[in-house]
C-alpha cells in the first residue's frame, strides 16, 4: 500500500487533459491537466485501520500552484516507507503542520472516523478531470481552481464493552460472583462503540455462540468463565481482533425451580422421541419401566431410555416397534423413578404429553414458502394477470404469492426451484390458499413438465381465511426435476402459501 515518489513516472495514464477555449494551437508543454493518485488505487472508498497511513500524489501538468491539507489528528511521513517499518511516529516531519506544497505525500492518521484530505490546485487556464466525478475548474480571480477532498475513513482500534442481564436485570460488570440456578440464563450483549466489529465469539460454561448478543443457559454446577473474541472482519476491511475475559465470576448453584419440561417433545428423523428438561442428568440404568409411550392411544413396548451423548438435558426414547409419520404419540413418566438431576432435583412427573411428529418437506421452505420474495416463480410466458409477492398476508413468515385475476390468464410457475418423484412411492402434496374474493370457477395446481393437474373448485371454499388443501400423487417411475405451475381459471384475489410435498406414511 506504501508509494514512493517514483509513482510520479505513472502520470501519462493518470492525467486527463483538456484544450484551451480558443482555436489557437498550444504546444504540448503548454497543456495543463489535473491528476491524482493514492495509495487506494481504484478503490472508491479508502479504508484504513487507526495509526495507520495513506500516500497521495498530484500528477496534475502545469499547475499554478497546489496545496494538500490534512485534518487534525493526522501528520505527514517522510518517505520511503516500506511495508516493514512498524513505528510510524519515527518517520513524522516535525513541525510541518497541517499544509504542504509537496506534490506527494504520506499521511499518518490517529484518529478514527472521517477524516478529510483535501488537494487545492490553480491554473492559468480551464481544466477538466474526467474521472467517477467530473469536476469542472471555477474561475477565481485570474486562476482557475480545482478543489477536492479525499475522505479516508479510519477505523479506529476495537475496544470491547460488554452488557450482562440476568432475567432483564442488568449486572454490573466486575468482579463479583453472578449466582445463576441450574437451568437458568445469562444474557450478554456486545456494547462496544469503538472499532465497529462485525464478527463475535462468546464462549461461556461450555457453550459457544457467534451472535453480538447471546443467552446462555448454564447446565452444570461448578463455578465458570465467560469470554469473548471480537474482532472486524472483511475483505475489504482493515482487520483487527480483541479478546476480552469478562470479570465477574459465574457460580451455578442447585435450582429451587422442579425439574420439568423445558419444551416440545420431539420425533426425530432416527425415530427416537426426544424430550428436553431443564437440568441435566444423572446418570441411571434400568429405568424403562417408569415410562410411558402410546401410540394411537396403544401402549408400545420401549426399547431403551438413555441420556443424550451431546446434551445431559435431553432424554432419548427409542421404542421396539418403528413409529410412522401419521401415529399420534403421547409420552408419560411415572412418578418415584429415582431419577435425579445434576443438582440433586427430583424428576417431575406427567402425563400424556405430545410428541411433534419428524416431518420432511422435499420443497425448499424458503422458495415454496416465498421467504426469498418470489424469486423461485415466475409468472409463465402467457400470463395476463398481476403476480406479486407481498407481505401483506402470510399463513407463515412474512411473505405469500398473490394472484389477481381480472378476465385475464393467470399463471405462475416455479421455474427456479426444482423436486423430484421417486417411482412406486406415494407422495402427499399441501399448500395453503387465502381467498380474499371470487367470481366462483376453478383453479389448478400442475406439475410440470408431465403435466399433471390438479383442480381445485373454488366454489366450496370459505373466504377469509387460510385454507390447507391436499392432494396426493403416485408416480410409476422416476420423476425428476419437476416444479409447479398454479392457473387461476376464476376472477378474484389469491394467496398461495407453504407448499409442500412429503413421502406418505402408513402404519401398516
Amino acid at each position: 500500500m506504501k508509494i514512493k515518489n517514483i509513482l510520479l513516472l505513472a502520470v501519462a495514464f493518470l492525467v486527463v487533459f483538456t484544450a484551451c477555449q480558443d482555436d489557437e494551437y498550444e504546444m504540448p508543454n503548454d497543456m495543463a491537466g489535473i491528476g491524482w493518485y493514492t495509495s487506494a488505487f481504484r478503490n472508491e472508498q479508502i479504508m484504513i485501520g487507526i495509526n495507520d497511513f495513506v500516500s497521495f500524489s498530484d500528477v496534475s501538468q502545469n499547475a499554478v500552484s497546489h496545496t494538500w491539507t490534512i485534518p487534525e489528528g493526522s501528520f505527514l511521513l517522510e518517505g520511503p516507507i516500506s511495508r516493514t517499518d512498524s513505528v510510524l511516529e519515527d518517520f513524522i516531519i516535525p513541525d510541518a503542520g497541517l499544509e504542504t506544497t509537496d506534490l506527494t505525500i504520506h499521511v499518518l492518521f490517529t484518529k478514527g472516523g472521517l477524516q478529510p484530505v483535501r488537494l487545492y490546485n490553480t491554473f492559468d487556464k480551464k481544466v477538466t478531470f474526467f474521472g467517477r466525478d467530473t469536476l469542472e475548474a471555477k474561475k477565481e480571480g485570474d486562476l482557475w481552481v480545482i478543489d477536492t477532498t479525499f475522505m479516508v475513513d479510519v477505523f479506529d482500534t476495537i475496544v470491547p464493552s460488554v452488557l450482562i442481564r440476568q432475567e432483564g436485570v442488568e449486572v454490573p460488570v466486575n468482579e463479583d460472583t453472578i449466582y445463576v440456578e441450574a437451568g437458568g440464563t445469562l444474557e450478554f450483549v456486545d456494547v462496544s462503540t469503538v472499532g465497529r466489529a462485525n464478527s463475535w465469539e462468546w464462549r461461556v460454561a461450555g457453550e459457544m455462540s457467534t451472535d453480538s448478543a447471546a443467552t446462555i443457559v448454564f447446565k452444570k454446577l461448578g463455578v465458570f468463565e465467560a469470554t469473548l473474541n471480537i474482532s472486524r472482519q472483511g475483505e475489504s476491511l482493515p482487520g483487527d481482533y480483541q479478546f476480552y475475559r469478562i470479570p465477574n465470576p459465574i457460580k451455578v448453584i442447585p435450582s429451587s425451580k422442579p425439574w420439568e419440561l423445558a419444551g416440545d417433545i420431539v420425533e426425530l428423523e432416527d425415530e427416537t422421541i426426544q424430550l428436553p428438561f431443564n437440568g441435566e442428568f444423572l446418570p441411571f440404568m434400568n429405568k424403562n419401566d417408569f415410562f410411558v409411550v402410546k401410540v394411537n392411544g396403544e401402549a408400545f413396548p420401549i426399547s431403551s431410555v438413555t441420556i443424550d451423548a451431546n446434551d445431559a438435558t435431553l432424554l432419548n426414547i427409542k421404542l421396539v416397534d418403528p413409529i410412522y409419520r401419521p401415529d399420534v404419540i403421547t409420552v408419560s413418566i411415572l412418578d418415584g423413578s429415582g431419577i435425579n438431576s445434576s443438582d440433586y432435583r427430583s424428576l417431575t412427573p406427567f402425563e400424556d404429553e405430545p410428541v411433534m411428529m419428524h416431518d420432511v418437506n422435499l420443497l425448499s421452505a424458503t422458495g415454496y414458502g416465498f421467504e426469498d420474495g418470489g424469486s423461485a416463480w415466475s409468472p409463465s410466458w402467457d400470463n395476463a394477470s398481476t403476480i406479486e409477492f407481498t407481505t401483506e398476508k402470510a399463513a407463515s413468515g412474512n411473505y405469500s404469492m398473490k394472484i389477481t385475476r381480472e378476465g385475464a390468464k393467470a399463471k405462475v410457475e416455479s421455474f427456479n426451484e426444482k423436486f423430484s418423484f421417486t417411482g412406486g412411492k406415494v407422495y402427499t402434496i399441501k399448500y395453503k390458499i387465502f381467498i380474499e374474493s371470487t367470481a366462483g370457477g376453478a383453479y389448478g395446481v400442475w406439475l410440470i413438465p408431465n403435466w399433471k393437474q390438479f383442480w381445485q373448485s373454488l366454489d366450496n371454499k370459505p373466504t377469509g381465511e387460510w385454507v390447507t388443501v391436499e392432494t396426493e400423487w403416485a408416480p410409476s417411475a422416476d420423476e425428476p426435476d419437476r416444479h409447479f405451475l398454479v392457473q387461476m381459471n376464476g376472477d378474484g384475489v389469491f394467496y398461495f402459501d407453504d407448499f409442500y410435498i412429503v413421502e406418505k406414511e402408513v402404519r401398516p
